[in-house]
């Protein structure tokens, strides 16, 4: 037995010509609505915060005991950042290298296409599977 839908009508509020309840735009208000709407991007936005104040003040003290002047103090930063960030530098190209240099090792073979072929056929068949050698660092 067929049925039929009875058409539904869907009912719009009245329009209203009251204005709408003004927006607050103060620093608070918009603070409270974003914590409501985001909170893991305020979350990350305190810890942001409290971070750079604690380094801050743990610069300040080291400032303090340290009996440097400030541009003393500010060239020790600043070696210590560039010696830091050449360190980090030098490990990724060595890293890089290596896996470059494993890369070629396995992929550099003296082999023909139709011998890889031909042993790729023979493995299908044997149920067998590729060595494949791992490179330590990996």
């Amino acid at each position: 037995m067929a049925t039929t839908k009875k058409p539904t009508t869907t009912r719009r509020a009245p329009k209203t010509t009251a204005p709408r309840a003004k927006t607050d735009t103060g620093i608070a208000a918009r603070t409270g609505r974003t914590i409501k709407r985001q909170p893991y991007t305020s979350a990350a936005i305190a810890t942001g915060a409290i971070t750079a104040v604690a380094a801050a003040v743990a610069g300040l003290f080291f400032f303090r005991r340290s009996e440097k002047s400030l541009g003393e103090f500010t060239n020790d930063l600043t070696s210590r950042a560039k010696d830091g960030l050449a360190d980090v530098s030098a490990k990724a190209k060595d890293t890089v290298t290596r896996i470059r240099d494993g890369l070629d090792d396995r992929l550099g073979s003296d082999k023909s296409q139709s011998e890889i072929a031909e042993e790729a056929l023979t493995l299908k068949e044997t149920g067998k599977k590729a060595s494949i050698p791992v490179d330590p660092v990996v």
